[in-house]
């Protein structure tokens, strides 16, 4: 078996369960989806349900649980992905491309400006990203 389609295949069905509970995941989804209808039509509607199914799945479990329960699911959807991999080596390119795509879209600086004034004994906390302040 080929390890780079191994590997690709680990890679989509990770991502796939990690962006579920993101704000990238309509992207991941309607990508995913595409791909589907592109490589593997008559089973298209079926992979649709089996994404929101998956996603309600790991959004509901308790939080004791969801590093087990996330696991298992990465597990599934990448056997998944191996499957379409090895019937159809275009549908590896085609999602190796759209990975690409969202870690170059992901990875490009957010345009953030900040402007604040403090005077006499105010203080400003600013941040592009998470912010963590601890009283003193």
């Amino acid at each position: 078996m080929d390890p780079t389609l191994i590997a690709l295949a680990s890679a989509s069905g990770t991502a796939v369960v990690s962006a579920m509970a993101t704000d990238g995941w309509s992207t991941l989804r309607s990508g995913v989806v595409t791909l589907w209808r592109q490589f593997r039509p008559d089973s298209a509607s079926e992979l649709e349900q089996d994404l929101d199914t998956t996603r309600s799945t790991l959004l509901s479990t308790p939080a004791s649980e969801v590093e087990q329960v996330r696991q298992a699911l990465q597990s599934a959807w990448q056997g998944r992905m191996l499957t379409l991999f090895l019937n159809d080596a275009a549908a590896a390119a085609e999602f190796e491309a759209f990975l690409s795509r969202l870690g170059e879209a992901s990875t490009s600086p957010a345009n953030i400006s900040f402007h604040a004034e403090a005077h006499d004994h105010s203080q400003v906390n600013q941040a592009g990203g998470n912010q963590f302040i601890s009283g003193r």
